[in-house]
């Protein structure tokens, strides 16, 4: 089992199998999302050396990776970006796990882990239907045949 798998228990579900998705490195994962809060602040790399009081070329060299970016890099980043360096380093594409506890992750893997009809067990104590029907799945309400 990788690092990767020991730390977020949603990376067990073996889903490269089924979907074979490039998985960049967490310094990169960093990166972006430093660049994407900074689009969105509508602030240049001119901005945050300013606030920072660094050079534009060091806040380039670290967001293309040329230069390491240290702990305490990513929390005065994170500063001047109003975010939790927390919310930098999160896994994007999992917000819908940012309220879940680790209790709930774990119930999610073991519920995952169960045989089918254990499964749908769970499902009906629940009262959640596991099998959408097909008039279910419009976007629209399904019309009334007239007589």
């Amino acid at each position: 089992m990788s690092l990767s798998q020991l730390v977020n228990p949603l990376c067990r579900n073996e889903l490269g199998a089924t979907v074979p998705i490039p998985m960049p490195k967490l310094s990169e994962q960093v990166r972006l999302k430093i660049r994407e809060e900074m689009a969105r602040l509508e602030m240049s790399q001119r901005d945050v050396a300013e606030l920072l009081g660094w050079s534009q070329s060091r806040v380039a060299h670290l967001l293309n990776g040329r230069v390491e970016m240290s702990v305490d890099d990513l929390a005065e980043f994170a500063f001047i970006l109003t975010i939790r360096p927390t919310e930098i380093i999160r896994d994007h594409g999992l917000e819908f796990c940012a309220e879940m506890t680790p209790t709930e992750l774990r119930f999610l893997e073991r519920l995952r882990q169960l045989p089918q009809t254990q499964k749908d067990a769970m499902m009906q104590l629940f009262h959640i239907e596991s099998m959408t029907r097909p008039q279910e799945r419009r976007a629209a309400p399904p019309t009334r045949k007239k007589r």
